[in-house]
């Protein structure tokens, strides 16, 4: 059961000199053996109920706005793991979860940045997302996720733990006040990053999508997690990366 955190960073990452794009074809390589791949994107927020997408194929989204031209000529898609998809929305309804089979959404950039870079030749995938729920229902979700396979599959959040877009518009010095903490709290388990919400830290940095990938993740993996990569490549914006085995 492995889990794997990466924050997949601004769209103009697809075009800028980035240590990141060599790290994620690293972890491809490192995952080319598994079966498919569960991902689940900050960028995918669904207010009441989790989606689990069931199209057979999940194609591209490019929702970002006003970036450069080239950057929406970028495409990717995967062939949707639809068997998996239906086991992971049974086992999340028999857990009373807000759960719903849906075709509108994909890959949005926080999923499919880093995809084309792991598995250029593409990976069975799922794309779910995250909701309104609180941080425990979204460890439920992963949770839900180990009961439905035993195959050898691997669950991919995104997101950034430093998400300050009011500092990178600024121009501001790239600090953090949350990632060592996070870090730190990763690698003792889940109720100790649970610990961290609400604190003045995690206030101050704003978490993209309050790092509900993150927890699906955890709640999945059910294990403390190491850091791979940290990085502060814009004002405002951190770049982390976790694994769990």
């Amino acid at each position: 059961m492995v889990g794997f955190f990466t924050s997949h960073g601004s769209p103009t990452i697809l075009t800028e000199d980035s240590p990141w794009k060599e790290f994620w074809r690293r972890m491809g390589e490192k995952f080319s053996d598994v079966d498919s791949v569960v991902v689940i994107s900050p960028h995918f927020f669904t207010y009441s109920r989790f989606y689990v997408e069931v199209q057979d194929i999940l194609e591209s989204i490019h929702d970002f706005y006003g970036f450069p031209d080239e950057l929406y000529k970028f495409k990717y898609s995967a062939k949707n793991d639809v068997e998996l998809a239906n086991k992971i929305y049974k086992e999340a309804l028999r857990d009373g979860l807000p759960v719903i089979e849906d075709t509108s959404w994909g890959l949005d950039h926080g999923a499919w940045i880093p995809l084309m870079y792991m598995f250029p030749k593409g990976k069975p995938t799922v794309s779910l997302s995250i909701s309104g729920a609180s941080l425990e229902d979204h460890i439920r979700l992963g949770k839900a996720i180990a009961r439905a396979t035993d195959r050898n599959i691997l669950v991919m959040g995104t997101g950034s733990p430093t998400h300050r877009l009011d500092l990178f518009q600024l121009s501001s010095k790239k600090e953090t006040f949350l990632d060592p903490l996070l870090s730190d709290a990763v690698s003792k388990g889940v109720e100790e990053v649970l610990s961290l919400f609400k604190g003045k830290e995690w206030k101050k940095s704003m978490p993209e999508g309050d790092l509900k990938p993150l927890f699906v993740v955890m709640g999945y993996s059910r294990r403390p997690g190491r850091e791979l990569l940290h990085d502060i490549p814009w004002p405002g914006i951190s770049m982390i990366a976790y694994i769990f085995t």
